[in-house]
């Protein structure tokens, strides 16, 4: 392994099925140099350019990359020299072209995006706003093959020399999909707090990238004007406190216990080991 070959893993994530993938991958790359890192909108870009090999990791909303990924991006400065890169995207039924967005917004800073992925992983909003159907909580069925196959796939470019950007297909169906895309952005989900469950851990201001939350009242405070409607807050906190709606309070959460019972099992399926 060369001192250069520097990898590093940026990532953004709202529940955490991005969060776990991204997570695979640094398991699965154990043979370089590489860092995880969650993105932050204080994020010290000076320090990437130690770094040989970029990948993102961001989720998909109405088939655009998250608002805080493309935020990171934008607020990102240019690369003097071209960055090799390889980005993927989770989403709960479609992605898009949430890919083809992000990479347009990469090339702007000089970072050559030589591959991309996209996995179909358990649903953020579905689980709590649909009935209970399994598929929104779960990984598609061939998800550790694709990830082995991307891994090797990183492994190649790693080594290769190649600056060919690559950028999937527009997808047609967008298209069809853009009125409901329009209205997915523009509607304000009521999520609020039960106070008589709250614990005061404030969990849900320490997770928030987007500062939806804050400690200026009695209990932790909700503002909608930066929200994504990620969910995480609702997901994570450990007291149920934080809802959608009554009828929604005993969903089941996709919380850290719910991605630690199925990591391992997507790693040694990777690995070929089961």
């Amino acid at each position: 392994m060369k001192n250069n070959d520097q990898v590093l893993i940026l990532y953004h994530s709202g529940a955490g099925s991005t969060k776990t993938i991204a997570e695979i991958y640094y398991e699965m790359l154990h043979l370089y140099s590489i860092e995880l890192s969650p993105i932050n909108f204080q994020y010290d870009y000076q320090r990437l350019e130690s770094y040989q090999f970029l990948i993102f990791a961001f989720p998909t909303y109405h088939c655009s990359p998250s608002s805080s990924m493309v935020e990171f991006i934008q607020q990102m400065p240019s690369f003097d020299q071209p960055k090799k890169a390889f980005a993927f995207t989770t989403c709960g039924l479609y992605a898009g072209n949430a890919l083809r967005e992000f990479i347009k917004k990469c090339s702007v800073k000089n970072i050559i995006v030589n591959g991309y992925s996209t996995y179909r992983a358990p649903a953020t909003d579905g689980v709590l706003l649909l009935p209970p159907l399994s598929f929104m909580f779960n990984y598609q069925k061939n998800i550790a093959a694709q990830i082995k196959r991307d891994i090797n796939k990183i492994k190649e470019l790693i080594k290769s020399d190649t600056n060919q950007m690559q950028s999937p297909a527009f997808k047609l169906y967008t298209i069809l999909n853009y009125p409901n895309k329009l209205i997915g952005k523009a509607y304000q989900h009521k999520i609020k707090l039960l106070p008589e469950n709250c614990t005061k851990c404030y969990r849900c201001i320490e997770d928030c990238i987007r500062q939806c939350w804050n400690a200026t009242g009695k209990f932790p405070q909700y503002q909608a004007v930066n929200c994504e409607c990620c969910f995480r807050c609702i997901h994570h906190c450990p007291s149920g406190a934080i809802v959608l709606s009554t009828r929604t309070k005993k969903r089941l959460k996709l919380n850290q216990k719910f991605y630690t019972n199925i990591k391992e099992n997507i790693i040694q399926r990777s690995k070929g080991l089961v």
